[in-house]
């Protein structure tokens, strides 16, 4: 099943977070089920989130404002331990892709980069309609522009729920969409509903355990 991208990082020396918070998901894609653990700390006016998913973990570096400045996949089965920081509108890409090294700059598009709308979107979307990004899907390291898209109050996993939906632009918007849920209250993510997939692929359905 596709990971769904929704470190430790070892504080040298520094002040410890003001925050420490964990998270656990359920994963299900047709009868397969896996899960999702989020552990976020808050540090020197920085977020820094891990997100572990079977053998795969991913670690995000952002700022008060939620834009991704670091990016980290780690996936040893697969060959990939890859590391992308955005500075003055290019993005560098180092490390390891599926056995092969990269080394490589892209330019940005010049919109926001948040490479885990999951963690972010209740917040941006609490007083505006729309928030046009950009992330990198990560099973191909290509970057994307991308729309997160309020719809209002609905049903999901038995409570209510903001839903976002979430598409690529332009032309590509007709070919894949999904939607994520957050807490009214709070604005966490609480759950997830997209096919990750070719046509026929089972719907991927992520609910907040604990």
């Amino acid at each position: 099943m596709k990971n769904i991208y929704l470190f430790p990082i070892i504080m040298v020396l520094l002040p410890l977070p003001t925050l420490a918070q964990k998270t656990t998901y359920l994963s299900t894609c047709g009868d397969q089920q896996e899960t999702i653990v989020w552990q976020e700390k808050k540090a020197n006016e920085k977020i820094y989130l891990t997100v572990i998913q079977e053998n795969e973990q991913q670690e995000y570096v952002m700022n008060k404002s939620f834009h991704t400045e670091k990016w980290q996949i780690i996936n040893l089965p697969f060959q990939t331990d890859l590391t992308i920081e955005l500075h003055n509108n290019i993005y560098s890409i180092t490390g390891k892709f599926k056995g092969k090294s990269i080394a490589k700059t892209v330019k940005s598009s010049g919109c926001v980069w948040y490479q885990n709308i999951a963690y972010n979107a209740g917040i941006l979307l609490r007083d505006k309609k729309t928030v046009k990004y950009e992330c990198f899907r990560p099973d191909n390291i290509k970057l994307y522009t991308m729309v997160a898209e309020a719809q209002g109050i609905e049903q999901f996993n038995g409570l209510n729920a903001n839903k976002i939906a979430v598409s690529l632009t332009g032309f590509l918007s007709a070919f894949w969409s999904c939607s994520y849920y957050f807490d009214p209250a709070t604005l966490n993510f609480v759950g997830y509903k997209g096919v990750n997939g070719k046509p026929g692929t089972p719907e991927t359905i992520i609910k907040k355990v604990k």
